[in-house]
């Protein structure tokens, strides 16, 4: 009698056929890998992920028995064997590195990537597979029951495919060996995603019922336009809305002549930047048969704006946002069961035409290796890709995202829009852009757009004291000054009479739902014409929708100085705005870091060149080029992988050290820790004197009692404060969190101040009342 072979058991008591699921799971991740010409590596990875299930003792182990058995070792064993891979793909020496990339994803496809290493290193891929030859539990005549149900396909690869083409496309050892450090991590998002819809399907079919289809690309194209028609019908004819609409159509029209590559779209703040390059992106889309739309922003603070902007022009079901803050409580109070369901389903595999994400989700993602990170992979092949202030990318990290950059276009199908406000010299750091800008050219746009005037306050490099700064910025009717340091904005704001009407904080010490009730009243004193004065750190910078006559900012780079003053005169109310460029004291300057070391060197270079606008192109270019260093080739590439990622990823394959690349790929300080904080804004709250958020509260007090705490911890994002590792030990020593499933939770909310955010023992606890 035939053995029933299973990979798993519903809650329903039905058993899975095993050959089902690696025929299914095979199929998903072939389909998956056909995006980047590799569906034969994809179909194999998942016809074998699982081929240990047919062990006796995994299969007792299913059922219900307390048997310790492993079962991804013998596909990656069996991948690895020079017969089994030769018959499979081809006999080149290429095919090996192949194979050997597809035994690294099955071996993986549970705990994540692993350093390849040697048999000496513990954790090692290599020490796991060479104890598994000499291991009698992992002997093939433990499995050799799949040989009954499954076949070994030939799925031949030729040396001239495209897959091929684009790993040897240079005569380079070190681009070849990250071309293929960068496939395998692709195919791992293949399998992983693969092996979850499959597990899904047949273990949570409700969550497979089928929902609205999402709208067709083209659908999102002519539904843009349509918005786009009324936006400019109901706009006065001025300047600005001329050059406005001329962005817009030189968008459209380029989208269409220009074939996938690296774009940069240089265009003044305030010239309509986010809909011109969607519409570009979406047009382009359109003509290549490219996927979907990926825009990518570098701060929090602005990606709620600009996900409801795409969400008014394309509507509500389009727009997936992935960030840490997102709040699911507005998608399941506007989407039904099933449509909400699916959103949380997208956040994990990016399967929406728009995804809205950060800066650090996208690129920590694609030097990740863990596999809840990594199962969207593959669906960035064959995007349109927009970087939203692509200047602000970090330094110490530039070499290595260009290069992710350059192989999604290259070996992806993907077109990737650099979006700056400034130009930064990418030609200059050895990369041709194409500028969308033909006509008009960013020149005559910055000319156009000019809404302000730079002031130096006092002589470049003496310093202006915080008492100084406090009197300018009183002596404003609405002013915002912008710091550099979260500790120098509450040193800042401590200077003020706490009776002084309309004064407001911004920074990371407040909870991200903090934050944006503060802008809304920013906003609102605003429009309004009542008295403004907000003291910020760089979080407003990147593209927050407000509008001062004055703006303070604290010596630091060039682009951060144009992008402070984007926030400054941005509708051309006034003749021009002023941006008031100041020397902090100590406290004010990072102690190291980007700006402490190279930035203000650059922007007092450019400065003592004695030039009119600091802000020019001209200028702009001058100092990116000083700044990256790349007067000197040898020490620019040191500066722009301070990590040495670019050295870890270009070692000869099988070598590939995944999981220390993820360890050192961090583009925030990874010295920082989150604390939750329960605490409600109080024109939020429904008792007025209980600063305790009801939700907060529910969902801390479910975390110990959910299957997956996960998903409760992203509900608790809008409520968490990143601070320093030994600021979390001073608040924990004195009693003030508490451990709650794997998150901090401040149980004091006297330590929250309503002004200036959580505070830590050695600050004064009394509560700042502000008139708002």
């Amino acid at each position: 009698m035939k053995k029933n072979y299973i990979a798993r058991i519903n809650d329903h008591g039905e058993e899975q056929p095993l050959k089902a699921h690696l025929l299914g799971v095979a199929e998903f991740s072939r389909s998956f890998a056909e995006a980047f010409c590799a569906g034969e590596l994809g179909y194999a990875a998942g016809l074998l992920h699982d081929l240990g299930k047919y062990k006796e003792k995994v299969q007792l182990r299913i059922r219900g028995h307390p048997i310790k058995a492993s079962h991804s070792t013998a596909g990656a064993l069996t991948i690895g064997k020079d017969a089994v891979w030769r018959r499979m793909f081809g006999t080149a020496a290429i095919h090996r590195h192949l194979a050997q990339l597809v035994q690294f994803v099955i071996a993986c496809h549970h705990g994540g990537l692993r350093n390849y290493g040697s048999k000496d290193e513990d954790g090692s891929l290599c020490r796991r597979l060479t104890e598994a030859l000499h291991d009698p539990e992992e002997q093939e005549s433990l499995w050799e029951a799949a040989w009954q149900e499954i076949e070994l396909p030939e799925l031949p690869i030729p040396v001239n495919s495209p897959l091929i083409k684009n790993l040897t496309k240079q005569p380079s050892k070190e681009v070849y060996c990250w071309k293929i450090a960068f496939l395998g991590r692709m195919l791992y998002s293949c399998l992983v995603d693969a092996d979850t819809v499959d597990t899904r399907n047949f273990c949570h079919r409700e969550m497979a019922i089928d929902t609205t289809p999402y709208p067709t690309i083209g659908e999102l194209s002519e539904r843009l336009d349509r918005y786009l028609t009324v936006r400019f019908k109901n706009v006065s004819e001025t300047v600005v809305n001329h050059y406005r609409k001329a962005i817009l159509d030189t968008c459209r029209r380029r989208a269409i002549e220009l074939t996938p590559r690296i774009f940069s779209l240089t265009v003044p703040t305030g010239g309509g930047k986010t809909l011109s390059s969607l519409a570009f992106a979406l047009r382009h889309a359109v003509k290549y048969d490219l996927s979907r739309i990926i825009y990518v922003i570098p701060l929090t603070s602005i990606i709620e704006q600009t996900a409801r902007q795409f969400r008014k022009a394309l509507g509500r079901q389009a727009v997936l946002e992935h960030h840490t803050n997102f709040d699911f409580k507005e998608v399941e109070e506007h989407l039904g069961e099933a449509e909400s369901r699916r959103y949380k389903l997208s956040m994990e595999n990016w399967d929406a035409p728009v995804i809205v994400t950060t800066s650090v989700q996208f690129f920590e993602s694609l030097f990740a290796n863990k596999r809840s990170k990594c199962r969207k992979l593959h669906n960035i092949a064959r995007s349109v890709i927009i970087l939203d202030e692509a200047q602000s990318l970090p330094r110490g990290f530039l070499e290595p995202c260009l290069r992710a950059l350059e192989e999604l276009v290259e070996g992806y199908g993907c077109s990737v829009v650099l979006c700056t406000a400034t130009q930064p010299a990418w030609s200059a750091l050895g990369r041709e852009t194409t500028e969308i800008m033909d006509k008009p050219d960013p020149a005559e746009l910055y000319e156009a757009f000019r809404r302000v005037q730079v002031e130096i306050l006092g002589d470049p490099g003496n310093v202006t004291t915080d008492a100084t700064i406090a009197e300018r910025i009183l002596s404003e009717h609405q002013a915002l000054c912008i710091v550099n340091t979260r500790q120098h904005a509450r040193r800042l704001l401590e200077r003020f009479d706490p009776r002084t009407e309309g004064l407001f904080h911004l920074s990371g010490r407040m909870t991200p739902r903090h934050r944006m009730a503060v802008l809304k009243e920013i906003r609102k004193a605003l429009c309004s014409g009542k008295p403004c004065r907000v003291i910020s750190t760089q979080l407003i910078e990147a593209g927050v929708d407000v509008d001062f006559p004055v703006v303070f900012r604290a010596m630091a780079g060039i682009d951060s100085i144009a992008q402070a003053a984007g926030r400054c005169n941005r509708e051309g109310k006034l003749a021009a705005g002023r941006v008031v460029v100041f020397h902090p004291e100590t406290h004010g300057m990072p102690t190291k870091g980007w700006i402490k070391e190279t930035a203000i060197e650059a922007w007092n270079s450019i400065l003592h060149s004695g030039a009119d606008d600091p802000l020019s192109p001209i200028c702009i270019r001058d100092y990116f080029e000083r700044a990256h260093g790349t007067r000197d080739p040898e020490a620019s590439a040191k500066l722009r992988d301070e990590e040495g990622i670019v050295g870890l990823l270009t070692r000869v394959p099988p070598d590939i050290p995944y999981e220390e690349v993820a360890r050192r790929f961090k583009l925030i300080d990874s010295d920082m820790e989150a604390v939750v904080v329960p605490w409600c804004p109080p024109g939020q709250r429904s008792n007025p004197e209980d600063p305790l958020d009801p939700d907060a509260q529910r969902l801390i007090e479910s975390l110990p009692h959910v299957p997956h705490p996960a998903v409760v911890l992203r509900q608790l994002q809008s409520f968490t404060v990143q601070i320093y590792k030994h600021e979390r030990i001073g608040l924990e020593k004195a009693g003030l969190l508490r451990y709650v499933q794997g998150v901090w939770v401040l149980n004091d909310l006297s330590y929250y101040d309503p002004a200036a955010g959580l505070l830590t023992p050695d600050d004064d606890t009394t509560p700042t009342v502000y008139i708002f």
